[in-house]
């Protein structure tokens, strides 16, 4: 019985720490989707593909050459980025304005550097640096509702893909940046240039 219960466990182990399989040119459309929902979303949506046009036992390969489309690692890393995406909300700075009013436990990040930082900042904006990053990872709650911001919203957009992969459900950017914040909501806070991201 010992024996069983050693071996029980031990199997349930290699389960649950294995990770998830390796998704080549190779990989049927039905591995690829099960691991990242908006796969057919995606195909609809940028290359006009239609489930039933079709087949879940088609590889990424086979679907690439029969419609003519970029190279399989393309569009693996499309679905990568559009399945991150889609954990995202993107807002627009008077959305964000009204957010922040609205939810007084909102975590405000600014990713921006300090000498952009010297035209000023949102209300209640906390500097992302690599210690609150760690605090965030090991002490906050998942579901910590978050908004982050950068210049124009290229970085921003990449701390919230981290923070989605780290598990983090509630995670909103705001499109534009706080540029787009001066001209939205507040004008009395300066533009600048010198950021192109």
């Amino acid at each position: 019985m010992i024996a069983l219960k050693h071996r029980v466990v031990n199997w349930l182990r290699a389960r649950l720490s294995s990770p998830p399989p390796i998704i080549t040119e190779a990989s049927q459309l039905k591995t690829i989707a099960a691991h990242y929902p908006q796969t057919w979303e995606l195909l609809g949506d940028k290359y006009h593909l239609k489930r039933d046009q079709t087949g879940d036992e088609d590889t990424l390969s086979s679907l690439c050459k029969k419609f003519d489309l970029p190279p399989a690692q393309i569009i693996f890393m499309e679905i990568q980025l559009y399945h991150l995406n889609h954990q995202i909300e993107h807002i627009s700075a008077a959305e964000a304005h009204h957010l922040m009013r609205q939810n007084p436990s909102l975590l405000i990040l600014d990713v921006r550097e300090a000498w952009e930082r010297q035209y000023g900042s949102l209300p209640q904006a906390q500097t992302l640096d690599m210690t609150l990053l760690k605090t965030l990872k090991d002490h906050w709650p998942k579901e910590q509702p978050i908004l982050i911001y950068c210049h124009f919203g290229v970085r921003s957009l990449d701390c919230a893909s981290y923070l989605v992969k780290e598990g983090f459900t509630q995670i909103s950017v705001i499109q534009g940046g706080i540029d787009a914040w001066s001209i939205q909501v507040d004008p009395t806070l300066p533009r600048y240039s010198g950021a192109y991201c």
